[in-house]
């Protein structure tokens, strides 16, 4: 025999009852969010699992042990270029497009800002810039 509780308007839980469904704010709730990975306020942050510290980049999972445990942590935004591919759209500019080995240890997805794009290849380091857009991430080439 099973049995089924149902909760209706008669039996719900009045204000005065003393019961708390507010969850109370803590420090944490009150900081403005910094996005899983993202740039705020021009700085470049990313996530590094508490359990095993494998940094990582808009993830909600450490890929290496599975866990939700993620600190955020700042970017001091230089990296080195690992891939890149040189992206024509049908209007505008053509554009660079890299993934890239941050020195923290993850990697990211990006434009890369170079004149001309020849000069945007494999094993250039690169530091952190500002995109068109606000939120936009966009890299420029170190001067060597």
């Amino acid at each position: 025999m099973s049995h089924t509780a149902i909760e209706t308007a008669d039996n719900s839980p009045f204000a005065g009852d003393s019961v708390s469904t507010a969850v109370p704010q803590t420090d944490a709730d009150q900081r403005s969010p910094i996005p899983a990975g993202g740039i705020r306020d021009g700085v470049l942050y990313f996530q590094r699992c508490r359990w095993c510290h494998t940094s990582v980049f808009r993830r909600l999972l450490c890929p290496v042990c599975g866990s939700t445990d993620m600190a955020e942590e700042r970017s001091d935004g230089i990296g080195v270029i690992h891939h890149v591919t040189v992206v024509g759209r049908s209007t505008g500019k053509p554009r660079a497009m890299a993934i890239i080995d941050m020195d923290e240890g993850f990697r990211l997805r990006a434009r890369v800002s170079a004149v001309p794009l020849a000069r945007a290849c494999v094993g250039a380091q690169v530091r952190l810039g500002f995109g068109p857009q606000p939120q936009e991430i966009a890299f420029h080439l170190c001067d060597s």
